[in-house]
This record gives C-alpha cells, sequence and structure tokens, in this order.
C-alpha cells in the first residue's frame, strides 16, 4: 500500500483519463501521441496517470493532436483552471495532515464509502461533543481556537459528503462496545447516540448503520483490521481506494490497489451478513 501524500486530486485524475480516452479515440499509441508532442513516452505516460501536474499548455497541444473541437478544448482547459484551484479544504490548512487532505478530497467525490469502526464513532457521524472528546485526546496541547478549527473542519467534511445534492451512501459497521465506551461524559454520549439513532430510524437516510454484537458467536475477518474505509465512486475511470487509518497520522495509508480492495471488501462483507441489518434499533445507552 501507498503512503497518503498530497497527489492528484479527483478532478485532475478525471482530466486525465479523459485525455488518456481521447488519445485512443484517435487511434494513437502513447508513443505516437508522445511523438507528436515533443516529449518522452515516459512522460506522457506521467500525464495520463496524474503522476505529474497538468499544465494548460501541454493539455491544450494534446487536445489538437487528438482532434478535438474548440468549443470542446475550451471547455476542457476551464475545467482544468478549475481542478487546479485549491481544494475547498484548503482554508483549514493549518490543522489538516498531510494525509487527511487526499482522504477528504477521495471522500467528497465517493459514491460509496463503507466503513470499518472498532474502537470510536467514524468521522462521518460524530457530533460536536463527541469529536471535541476525541481531539483533545489526540491532539492534548491545542489550544481552543485550534480545537474549534479541526471541529469545522470535520463539519465541513460531514456536509461536503453526505448533504450535497447526491449524497454519498455511508455504509458503517461498528462493533456495539463503541456505543458503551464514554467519551466526553453522559450528556455527549447521549447525543451522539441521538444522532446514530436518527440514522437509524429515518429509512431515508443515506447512512447505513450496523452494530457488530459483542456477543457475537461468529467472529468476523475484520477483527484482525484496525478503522479502515473503502471508497467507490461513480466514474469507471477512478479505481475504488482502501483507507487504512493508524494512532498516528503517517501511518494511514491509502490503496488503489485491486487485491487489498477486494479483501476489505470480502471481510466487510462478511462482518455485513453476521450482524443485524441496518435500521435496527440501537440498544439503550448505558
Amino acid at each position: 500500500m501507498s503512503r497518503p501524500r498530497s497527489g492528484p486530486t479527483v478532478a485532475l485524475r478525471l482530466i486525465a483519463a479523459d485525455l488518456r480516452a481521447r488519445r485512443e479515440a484517435a487511434g494513437l499509441t502513447m508513443e505516437q501521441a508522445a511523438a507528436r508532442l515533443g516529449v518522452h513516452e515516459a512522460t506522457l505516460r506521467r500525464t495520463e496517470r496524474a503522476m505529474t501536474g497538468l499544465r494548460a499548455s501541454t493539455v491544450a497541444e494534446l487536445l489538437r493532436i487528438y482532434g478535438t473541437g474548440p468549443e470542446e478544448s475550451r471547455r476542457v482547459l476551464e475545467e482544468l483552471s478549475e481542478a487546479n484551484r485549491p481544494g475547498w479544504w484548503h482554508h483549514w490548512r493549518d490543522v489538516l495532515p498531510s494525509h487527511l487532505a487526499g482522504v477528504i478530497d477521495l471522500e467528497s467525490a465517493a459514491d460509496v464509502i463503507r466503513v470499518y469502526a472498532p474502537g470510536v464513532v467514524p468521522d462521518l457521524l460524530q457530533t460536536p461533543e463527541y469529536a471535541h472528546a476525541l481531539l483533545r485526546l489526540r491532539h492534548p496541547r491545542d489550544d481552543t481556537a485550534r480545537t474549534a478549527q479541526r471541529l469545522a473542519l470535520l463539519a465541513a467534511r460531514q456536509q461536503r459528503a453526505l448533504h450535497r445534492e447526491r449524497p454519498a451512501r455511508l455504509w458503517v459497521l461498528m462493533e456495539e462496545a463503541v456505543l458503551s465506551r464514554p467519551l466526553g461524559g453522559r450528556v455527549a454520549m447521549r447525543r451522539q447516540h441521538e444522532r446514530l439513532a436518527r440514522a437509524v430510524e429515518d429509512r431515508s437516510s443515506p447512512v447505513s448503520l450496523q452494530l457488530l454484537p459483542n456477543d457475537s458467536e461468529r467472529p468476523h475477518p475484520l477483527l484482525h483490521s484496525g478503522p479502515a474505509e473503502v471508497m467507490r465512486f461513480g466514474h469507471e475511470a477512478l479505481a475504488d481506494r482502501l483507507i487504512v487509518r493508524g494512532l498516528h497520522p503517517e501511518a494511514a495509508t491509502v490503496s488503489d490497489d485491486a487485491d487489498a480492495v477486494r479483501t476489505y471488501q470480502a471481510a466487510m462483507d462478511a462482518a455485513a451478513v453476521g450482524a443485524p441489518p441496518p435500521h435496527t434499533a440501537l440498544p439503550d445507552p448505558t
């Protein structure tokens, strides 16, 4: 698995994939297109994989080589200009771990987000009080203002993922023990429980929550894992992504390795089959 980094955004990946599709539609090999562009074949390969920055002059020339009309070329270049702007999360760059920008970008574009939550309520379902307690544990030296910034970023992530025009479908597998683990005090836990209960009761919600019972007689393969997410996108050019998190930000990984993704998907499927179905009432908080 590859270490997360500040890399190409989803928008840039889609433009790069579009350039590859246009080359293939024009009947040009990578070698032929690179020769017409006047670059090494490896340079064009990196461009088509969004492994290097997409310069407007290079994209414009490729569009000309591929026979793209002026109106269509203008549209693509406008999309490129927009894609090269800082992401909406840039406002919170002072409190944004290096790996999280890429995760947020994927999260904001995903059609489906599957989550395994063994220890705490996942980010996208946390209340401010619950999140505040977790932030104080992870960042004990933060002052009040910095903690407020982190909470604002979390609220923006939740809005962008679950309350956009076409919200992501969030499918959460959470260990039942999470609900009995006190964080932030009795009031904070009650409000967190109420938020989860609303998601369970509202069948129009994009959230599906399944609790993995403490007393289950069928151990599931996710017990070998820490927190994990699988994200799926609505564009064939974007492969599924696996995000595995750790205690330290640099321990997190993001991978598009198909075998790794399939392994986690199969484990999530197995755990889901052995758990009560979504919309099952949550146990009363202790």
